[in-house]
């Protein structure tokens, strides 16, 4: 033993003298589906730790009736579902004799809430994994990484929705899977295409060696379909962000009420933290309300009501502090909010003349002579396109956006997605013809008083 020392040691010397380093021991590179299934494991143990701590500690301060460990690990499970979107069947059971009979029976619906604010935080984390699976890997082996990803967070969806299961609470496992698989597929992705900066980088194919080989007719149709899908999504955001600060201004002039239903409640300190976490989480929701009060469509507060600027029916309302900001009488100004999404539109037609490219204006130039008229029916066409782009992406937030409590008439909370998206490519439509046409007059008049 003494002479294999020496003799590694006086191996060690020489090799430093010559300058050489010895080989460092180094872990191999793990396979990438090895580093997709610890991704999709990683995040399931950070959301269900973020949603089980809470749970605990509520239960410790004696926040519920009942403190066991069984309906802790149910309660986080279910608290986990909704906040992944799962979809669940509440099943209540009437006291004997309530509706005449002698025997209790089941009421209740299904369960649909995203508190779009949460969610936001497994969306966040599975859109990190995308980029780190992207980062450590070629352009055609992505789906390796991916698809363990995904995978594995479905089955640990199923899994979760198999604790969470109660004679109150039934949810589907295969359905669970699903939405917690569909929710990681869109935030993976989304990081891959972060990180690749390209969708030829994620996919492994030069688009644009693809495109210069089409034909010029087809590459100007490209341009202008992308162009307009950027101005669609210009509308969108802008008419959330005008939306964001409808529902700012409403919650500023109505803070006394909201302070005076916190008081009324006096829910303790939890019971502050929980409904103001509540309202942070829904507060991406109650935009989007907005958004459709916003468009003249409104929203409803259960079945049977409504809120929009044409007029106000509500009912019994739920003891919630936000919910004081609600228009409970008609205002002569209220029309006024329809600008809003013709404003959005504006900023969409505006942004569309400076930074797109309108290859269809120069289609109708070249077939009508009179300038006008060509102007004219290609900003017609543009405002149309630019409004149906914006209500396509405003009609899946809008949908998720739709509460069902599964009780009652609870079951109707939240805008008509359809009806909202529609209400609002109409505006944006007009407002995209409007931004356009006065950004095309201003760019004549800049030129003549160059020339």
């Amino acid at each position: 033993m003494a002479t294999t020392d020496t003799e590694a040691k006086t191996s060690a010397d020489s090799s430093a003298k010559s300058g050489t380093r010895l080989p460092r021991f180094s872990l191999p590179t793990p396979p990438l589906w090895l580093v997709g299934l610890a991704e999709a494991v990683q995040i399931l143990l950070i959301t269900v730790l973020l949603v089980g701590l809470p749970v605990l500690a509520m239960s410790l301060a004696g926040g519920f009736a009942q403190i066991d460990l069984q309906f802790i690990l149910t309660l986080a499970a279910q608290s986990w579902l909704v906040l992944h979107g799962t979809p669940v069947e509440l099943v209540l059971a009437l006291p004997e004799g309530a509706l005449g009979g002698a025997m209790e029976v089941p009421e209740g619906g299904w369960f649909h809430l995203v508190p779009l604010g949460l969610t936001l935080i497994p969306l966040w984390l599975g859109w990190r994994a995308g980029g780190r699976i992207a980062r450590g890997s070629y352009s055609d082996q992505l789906w390796q990484g991916l698809l363990p990803l995904v995978l594995g967070y479905g089955a640990g969806a199923a899994g979760i929705a198999w604790v969470a299961q109660s004679e109150s609470f039934q949810v589907m496992p295969l359905l669970a899977a699903l939405c917690a698989a569909a929710l990681m597929t869109v935030a993976a992705l989304a990081g891959c295409y972060a990180e690749a900066r390209s969708a030829a980088r994620m996919i492994g194919m030069d688009l644009e060696a693809r495109i210069e080989a089409l034909s010029q007719q087809l590459r100007w149709a490209g341009s202008y379909a992308w162009a307009v899908a950027r101005a669609g999504l210009v509308g969108c955001i802008a008419a959330c962000g005008f939306a964001a600060l409808l529902l700012g201004g409403a919650l500023a002039a109505q803070w006394m009420e909201i302070a005076n239903v916190y008081e009324q409640l006096n829910p303790g300190l939890f019971g502050v933290i929980g409904l103001t976490v509540l309202h942070l989480g829904l507060a991406p929701n109650l935009v989007l309300w907005a958004l459709a009060y916003s468009t003249g469509s409104g929203f409803a507060l259960g079945s049977g009501t409504v809120v929009s600027p044409l007029g106000t029916e509500l009912g019994a309302v739920p003891a919630v502090p936000v919910l004081a900001a609600l228009p409970t009488a008609e205002s002569p100004y209220a029309l006024a909010v329809l600008a809003l999404p013709v404003l959005a539109g504006v900023v969409a037609g505006w942004w569309l003349m400076r930074e797109g490219e309108n290859h269809l204006d120069d289609w109708f130039m070249l077939r009508i002579s009179w300038r006008p008229l060509s102007a004219g029916l290609s900003t017609l066409s543009l405002g149309v396109l630019t409004g149906l782009v914006t209500a396509l992406l405003a009609l899946g937030p809008l949908w998720l956006s739709h509460i069902s409590l599964g009780v009652g008439r609870m079951t109707d909370i939240g805008p008509n997605a359809l009806l909202s998206a529609g209400m609002l490519g109409v505006w944006a439509a007009l407002g995209a013809i409007l931004g356009y046409g006065l950004s095309l007059g201003g760019q004549r008049l800049r030129r003549r008083a160059q020339g």
